[in-house]
C-alpha cells in the first residue's frame, strides 16, 4: 500500500497488473482528504522549432526541474510516448498546498513562458490561467489474485465472466461480426443489440471482461 498527495491523483489505468514473476495483482486507488488550493494552468506548444528561438532563450531540461514540477508534468502527460503522437495535446496544472514547494516551483506564481526539452521534444509552456483545484491524498493498494496466467484467467472468468445465452438469430449475427472485427450501432440501439449489451453488463453497469459463446471464451470491449 502506498499514498501520494497531489493535484494529479495516482489512479492506475488498469485494474490488474502482472509482475515479471507472473504474479497478477488487482490494483485499487482510493481518494481521501481533499483540500482546495490555487492551481496554475499552462498551455503547451509541442515540437517547437529550436532554430526559431532567440540566441538568449533559455531551454530547461526535464531532469533539471524541481522534483515536484517534474511530477506535475508527468501527471499531466501520463505516457511520455504520447508526446510523439499526432494531434496530442496536454495542459499541465501546477498546484501545491505547501509554501516551500510553491516557492521552489518554476511555474508558481505564473511566468511569461518556459522552454523545456523533454528527451528529444522541445516544448514551450505559457501561463494560461489561475483556477481553484483540489489536492487529494490517494492510497493505492494491491491484492494478489493469481500466480500464473492460467490461474488469472480462471479468476477473471469467475469474477467478470458471463455466458451469452439465449441469443436470437439477429444477436448471433451481431456477435459474429464483433468476433470478426467490430460491430457498431448508434443510439437508439436495436432490441437485439440492446439485449446483448444488457447481457454483457453487470448490475453496476460495468461490462464483463469475458464472455462465453458457442463453447469459447472471448475478451469483451464495449464503448459508448
Amino acid at each position: 500500500m502506498a499514498t501520494s498527495r497531489s493535484y494529479y491523483s495516482l489512479h492506475p489505468p488498469k485494474e490488474y497488473v502482472v509482475t515479471e514473476s507472473t504474479d497478477f495483482y488487482r490494483v485499487e486507488a482510493t481518494d481521501l482528504d481533499a483540500t482546495e488550493t490555487t492551481g496554475y494552468a499552462y498551455a503547451v506548444d509541442l515540437d517547437v522549432d529550436g532554430s526559431s528561438l532567440p540566441d538568449d532563450a533559455r531551454v530547461h531540461a526535464l531532469p533539471d526541474l524541481p522534483a515536484h514540477d517534474r511530477e506535475s508534468l508527468l501527471g499531466a502527460v501520463g505516457d511520455p510516448h504520447l508526446l510523439h503522437a499526432p494531434h496530442y495535446s496536454f495542459s499541465p496544472v501546477f498546484a501545491y498546498e505547501h509554501e516551500g514547494l510553491r516557492d521552489r516551483s518554476m511555474f508558481v506564481p505564473e511566468t511569461d513562458g518556459r522552454h523545456l526539452r523533454w528527451n528529444d521534444v522541445l516544448l514551450r509552456l505559457v501561463f494560461d490561467e489561475r483556477r481553484t483545484v483540489e489536492i487529494t491524498s490517494t492510497t493505492v493498494s494491491t491484492e494478489l489474485v493469481a500466480e500464473s496466467p492460467e490461474a488469472f484467467f480462471s479468476h477473471v472468468r469467475g469474477e467478470r465472466g458471463t455466458v451469452l445465452d439465449p441469443l436470437t438469430d439477429r444477436q448471433r449475427d451481431v456477435v459474429a461480426q464483433a468476433i470478426e472485427g467490430t460491430y457498431t450501432e448508434c443510439r437508439p440501439y436495436s432490441d437485439a443489440f440492446g439485449g446483448l449489451r444488457g447481457q454483457l453488463s453487470d448490475e453496476g453497469g460495468r461490462h464483463h471482461a469475458l464472455a462465453r459463446y458457442d463453447g469459447d471464451w472471448y475478451f469483451v470491449h464495449l464503448s459508448r
